[in-house]
């Protein structure tokens, strides 16, 4: 199992949970674009408003993992830098 916080805007996080989700990573611009589906799992409100929402990704291949894992890696220095 792999999973995945993002934020974003939503008005409603109860609405959200088990729902099915698929994500596009990278971002645009990248040459490289990988769509990963999963299930939302958790939906909660932050101080600022936002939602944030974890998402199970179940069925990976090893690639789609290990790109998910450099990204979170990647997302972690960027928070805390």
């Amino acid at each position: 199992m792999l999973g995945v916080g993002i934020t974003f805007d939503h008005p409603n996080p109860a609405e959200l949970s088990g729902r099915v989700i698929s994500v596009n990573l990278p971002a645009d611009g990248s040459c490289v674009n990988v769509r990963l589906e999963g299930e939302i799992k958790n939906a909660v409100a932050t101080m600022s408003r936002d939602l944030r929402v974890g998402i199970e990704f179940i069925g990976l291949s090893e690639t789609e993992q290990a790109i998910t894992a450099v990204l979170s890696v990647m997302s972690d220095v960027l928070v805390n830098a």
